[in-house]
């Protein structure tokens, strides 16, 4: 995962991690589901993020491509995004963007798995998910990578 690199370099695309709801990440693991909808989103351009699914199953469960993301009122948010596989009804996200006049469908792509899924605290002596998602840092991403069988690549 060459996008991998470039997120470990300062100047290039940052790493996030993000919080999603089992039932979400499961779609988006099965690849049925390649949009995935925020209330809020990063400021800085972002080129992967860690999957964390919730409670119960809290486990770092693969790291994605990030394409792009999609920034407009939520109507169209779920027009522009809704052959992505939105994994949702469209009364159901009105309903998560409720009181928002700005909405965000970030764009999935690639999707590398670990062999298991990672228990944060192996990795992490502090851990805690974030409500929405984090900038991960160098080091934190490494670690994850080493996990994901994504450092010492041939390249």
């Amino acid at each position: 995962m060459k996008l991998f690199q470039e997120c470990l370099r300062p100047q290039g695309p940052r790493a996030v991690l993000l919080s999603v709801k089992p039932r979400f990440a499961e779609q988006i693991l099965a690849g049925t589901k390649t949009v995935e909808f925020r209330r809020s989103w990063a400021a800085k351009p972002v080129g992967l993020a860690v999957i964390y699914s919730s409670s119960p199953v809290q486990r770092l469960v693969g790291i994605i491509e990030i394409e792009g993301a999609v920034i407009a009122t939520p109507a169209s948010v779920w027009t522009k995004c809704r052959t992505r596989g939105p994994g949702l009804e469209r009364k159901e996200l009105m309903e998560y963007f409720s009181g928002k006049d700005q909405a965000y469908g970030v764009l999935l792509g690639g999707l590398t798995l670990p062999e298991q899924p990672i228990r944060p605290k192996s990795l992490f002596r502090d851990f805690r998910p974030p409500q929405s998602f984090r900038y991960l840092t160098a080091t934190e991403l490494l670690r994850i990578g080493k996990q994901c069988g994504l450092i010492g690549e041939p390249e």
